[in-house]
């Protein structure tokens, strides 16, 4: 592994005919702090380990992490996102064709009293799920962050624990030791930027939320094949409708080549045909302030009373398309500086690409770099369109206050030694869709290749 670089030096090569080099051109010289920016103040997050983080060291360089994650799962207004999760009906609809089952959503038309007793079952449960739960670390390919599987050794329950779980098998949540190695590494987190930890801390606390959103669903069905949440989200992702309600989109990481967590990126969840009828998929840039944010107390107080939704997502800068119908990339931007910069890059593509050829080296990748003008607030768009962050009638649910309902809880860490032990393929019911069989990971967005098309999406 190369030497930890600076975040300043963080940049993806611009000689290369990819989207990390589009990336690195449209932030030259990081002019949309999307690494640095000097002016976000220092996180003061205020809010006990919950109990399901006991796994990870609180005393160590990852407790601003941990904190994060204990907020996204403490408040009220967040909680609710879980309720059909845990309590939901299976129901039944056909959408063009193609027979889906989804969830209810208890806090429909429920009375206030009924609400607070769901949102409260709900944090219960995940109480539960805090004893009945593995956590290891993997080595595997860098576009794997975490998955969650299907471990054979029996749930341990009290009479008291949620009798939505089933007993016969317990969620196993495999997380890559990239992460862990930042933390350990003298030249990683604690040699680095206020804004590279807050970048890294945000991602992988987010992981391991996106992947105890599976598990919730692993402890309620036993096994990984997942029913839509809601009939009109673009997919059974859970972890996806989870970052979805919670940021407005999905972000990740674009650059995997260098140590801790590069600059990052997001992008609509939406149909992957339909983003590529649509002109292909967007990806987007997130600025420092936007991820700085959600390490101050004031943010949280925000989400406690109004929700997730009351945070914007990031504002968008400038837009990077894959093009598959027309064989190139299409940047858009309303700023004029970032055009100059693209025309530069599209003359190093041509003159390495000539180079190349001259050497006998055949190409076929395109090199073909289309500019959209776009007015800022075109640039918050999707060209597709998106599930609605909440879908259920929000306005319904009672106001929480300022001062969320968490458990005052001390960090325990407990055995570092997870069992290893065997993946159970379990058998799906017949209207489950036919996908991942061994387990349910959190995926890297679809990259596009050098050619212009989105790239196949791998596990991560």
């Amino acid at each position: 592994m190369a030497d930890c670089q600076s975040p300043e030096t963080r940049i993806a090569p611009e000689t290369s005919t990819g989207i990390n080099s589009l990336i690195a051109a449209a932030n030259k010289q990081d002019r949309f702090k999307l690494l640095e920016d000097d002016s976000v103040p220092a996180g003061n997050l205020d809010i006990s380990i919950h109990p399901i983080l006991g796994y990870f060291d609180c005393d160590g360089p990852m407790n601003q992490m941990l904190l994060l994650a204990s907020h996204f799962l403490a408040h009220d207004t967040i909680l609710t996102f879980f309720v059909p999760l845990i309590f939901g009906r299976e129901l039944t609809t056909t959408d063009r064709g193609l027979r889906k089952t989804y969830l209810s959503d208890p806090l429909t038309n429920a009375s206030d009293t009924r609400r607070r007793e769901l949102v409260n079952s709900t944090r219960e449960a995940l109480h539960c799920l805090a004893h009945s739960i593995q956590f290891d670390w993997m080595r595997t390919d860098k576009r794997v962050y975490a998955r969650t599987t299907v471990s054979s050794i029996k749930s341990v329950h009290a009479p008291s624990c949620c009798t939505a779980f089933q007993r016969k098998v317990t969620p196993k949540i495999e997380m890559n030791t990239r992460f862990k190695v930042f933390y350990t590494d003298k030249n990683g987190y604690l040699a680095s930027s206020r804004c590279a930890q807050f970048r890294h801390d945000f991602l992988f606390a987010s992981t391991i939320v996106h992947e105890l959103v599976h598990a919730m669903g692993v402890m309620r069905r036993g096994h990984t094949y997942e029913e839509w949440i809601c009939a009109d989200h673009p997919s059974t992702e859970w972890g996806y409708a989870w970052e979805h309600f919670m940021f407005g989109c999905i972000i990740n990481p674009q650059n995997r080549d260098q140590p801790g967590t590069s600059l990052l990126m997001k992008k609509a969840w939406a149909d992957g045909k339909i983003a590529e009828d649509a002109g292909g998929k967007e990806y987007s840039n997130v600025s420092m302030p936007y991820i700085a944010q959600w390490f101050r107390q004031e943010t949280w107080d925000i989400v406690a009373e109004q929700g997730p939704i009351a945070i914007p997502p990031p504002t968008t800068n400038f837009k990077i398309q894959s093009a598959h119908r027309y064989g190139a990339w299409i940047v858009s931007t309303d700023s004029v500086n970032i055009k100059q910069d693209i025309v530069a890059l599209q003359l190093q593509w041509k003159q390495q690409r000539r180079k190349l050829e001259a050497c006998g080296i055949p190409q076929t990748t395109s090199i073909k770099i289309f500019w959209r003008s776009q007015s800022k607030e075109a640039l918050q768009r999707h060209n597709v369109a998106t599930p609605s962050r909440i879908p259920r009638k929000a306005q319904q649910y009672p106001a929480y206050g300022k001062k969320p309902h968490v458990s005052k809880v001390t960090c325990t860490t407990g055995s570092k030694t997870v069992k290893r032990s065997a993946v159970t393929k379990t058998a799906p019911p017949p209207h489950a869709p036919q996908s991942n069989a061994l387990g349910v990971s959190r995926k890297r967005p679809a990259e596009a290749t050098d050619s212009g098309r989105a790239g196949k999406v791998t596990k991560r």
